[in-house]
């Protein structure tokens, strides 16, 4: 009978224990389900500047073009060049009349057909565009040196020379560099010289935007650029080298131009493409101590300060905002030390 009353007495105590570790009061209820108690977020205090990029709507045009066209009438009886095929100095461009139309660098044409004997700027102008077959330097006489050097470039195209072994204006046009790339062709074979005959691009595609005249006086010939776009592939760097060609709208409203060549060549497929440009920040900011515009704080007298966490205390730094742009500001301390790498509260969670 005792060994039976002690059991009981066990058991009792054993289901009270139980009963005494899984029963809570209210107010451990109320603590478990309460949030965690909030951590301050905090960013370190950088160095830098303070500039917002420039964005500008875009769009891949075309280069350098040139028109040229051979002087007088006549009907067109070959057209060597396809468009857009490349064609260089010294090139048969078309065929007028049966005669050739030859592209020469230079960048004044011929203002008069000219021939042996001959002196002036115009001659010394021929000369430095037939150097490749000039033996000698241009000195401005037609002499034997430049005929020579006309009946050497005829016979590598295949023609003979003009009677008197003249420069003729209907057979030679000039374009300002070596290479260029034919744009379109108005005359067609068998119809009569039209002008321009052959236009042509001589540089690769470059990307403009129109800027109002407020924007142009931000931007500056030498600042670096970012282009991106999918008719472009994605992203390109690239230098702005032209802002002018200021025209009054019909709103009103004067709008420049902005010229961008990108550091690597554009594919002609890409011209008339929507591209997005960035306007990277100046060098010439100004450096400072940079927080995030959240981190700054306003006091009762209209003063603002940032708080630092220095371990597990915080204090506060009086500070002057000397600018801001970008979600940031550029800070002084005016009161108490701020250095880089110092935490600043923004915020917590």
């Amino acid at each position: 009978m005792g060994v039976l009353l002690l059991a009981t007495a066990l058991v009792s105590a054993a289901i009270g224990g139980a009963a005494g570790f899984f029963v809570r009061s209210p107010a451990q209820v109320a603590a478990d389900a309460a949030p965690p108690s909030p951590s301050e977020l905090t960013v370190a205090v950088e160095e830098g500047t303070i500039a917002d990029p420039i964005l500008l709507p875009g769009v891949v045009a075309l280069g350098s073009v040139i028109e040229l066209t051979p002087a007088g009438a006549g009907v067109v009886t070959e057209l060597p060049v396809a468009i857009g095929a490349q064609f260089s100095a010294g090139t048969v461009i078309a065929e007028v009349n049966d005669r050739p139309v030859i592209y020469l660098q230079g960048a004044i044409p011929l203002l008069r057909d000219l021939r042996p004997g001959d002196k002036g700027q115009d001659v010394r102008r021929l000369q430095e565009a037939l150097r490749p077959w000039l033996k000698g330097e241009p000195d401005g006489t037609w002499g034997a040196g430049t005929t020579n050097a006309l009946r050497a470039l005829y016979k590598a195209v295949g023609y003979q020379v003009p009677a008197e072994s003249a420069a003729l204006q209907s057979e030679l046009v000039f374009g300002p560099v070596a290479t260029a790339t034919a744009l379109s062709i108005k005359s067609p074979l068998g119809g009569g010289v039209e002008s321009p005959l052959i236009r042509a691009t001589t540089s690769d595609p470059t990307v403009t935007a129109e800027v109002t005249d407020a924007m142009s006086q931000l931007l500056a010939v030498g600042d670096r650029v970012s282009v991106t776009g999918s008719a472009i592939g994605g992203a390109q760097e690239g230098t702005i080298t032209a802002v002018g060609g200021l025209v009054s709208g019909e709103d009103g409203i004067s709008r420049a131009t902005v010229v961008i060549q990108p550091d690597a060549a554009l594919s002609a497929g890409a011209i008339d493409g929507k591209v997005e440009i960035t306007v990277q920040a100046s060098a010439e900011a100004e450096t400072g101590l940079l927080v995030p515009l959240s981190a700054v704080r306003s006091n009762a007298t209209g003063g603002t300060y940032v708080l630092i966490r220095d371990g597990d205390d915080t204090h506060r730094v009086t500070v002057t905002v000397d600018d801001t742009g970008g979600g940031q500001a550029r800070v002084t301390a005016s009161e108490g030390d701020l250095d880089v790498g110092d935490l600043v509260v923004v915020g917590v969670q």
